[in-house]
């Protein structure tokens, strides 16, 4: 019996994003749970550069609660190499309110949500790796009633990455 391969929505949307672009180049997307903001100077001479976005998102505990977030943070790095481009990806977490867990929690981003930010990246990608000119994209702000943002537990506030 043939196994069934298990897939990511980050990585199925972005493969899509990717295949719809003219360029012939490979692109993977890998997760990095340990990915820093900053890059060093080796990083900046390989050729990485860094976006951060926000999203809207979910985020559930293990102890039953849930709540909404509109500051899902998400870091990239990304490069072009030999005609293979490598993304890593980091949705930051955030820490129950009501167990402390420790950051346990990662975030559930809605399919819409996701492709927006992927659509960002890829903007990104064309004008740093390809020097295509893009446009500016206006930050669609939309509103969604959150409680308000608790810094002390947004692991991306600690990181100093969130823009509130």
């Amino acid at each position: 019996m043939a196994r069934m391969q298990r897939t990511n929505p980050w990585i199925d949307t972005f493969s899509r994003c990717v295949d719809e672009l003219q360029y012939t180049d490979r692109w993977t997307l890998n997760f990095n749970y340990k990915l820093g903001a900053n890059l060093t100077p080796l990083q900046r001479e390989g050729g990485w550069k860094v976006y951060t976005s926000s999203s809207f998102g979910r985020f559930e505990c293990p102890c039953s609660n849930s709540w909404s977030s509109a500051h899902v943070v998400v870091l990239f790095h990304y490069r072009l190499k030999r005609h293979k481009g490598t993304v890593l990806l980091r949705p930051f977490r955030q820490r129950c309110r009501d167990c402390w867990n420790s950051f346990e929690q990662k975030p559930i981003i809605n399919q819409r949500e996701m492709q927006r930010v992927l659509d960002q990246l890829i903007l990104k990608i064309c004008k740093n790796c390809y020097m295509e000119e893009v446009p500016e994209l206006e930050r669609n702000l939309q509103y969604r009633k959150t409680k308000p943002h608790e810094t002390s537990l947004c692991e991306a506030c600690k990181w100093g990455l969130c823009r509130i």
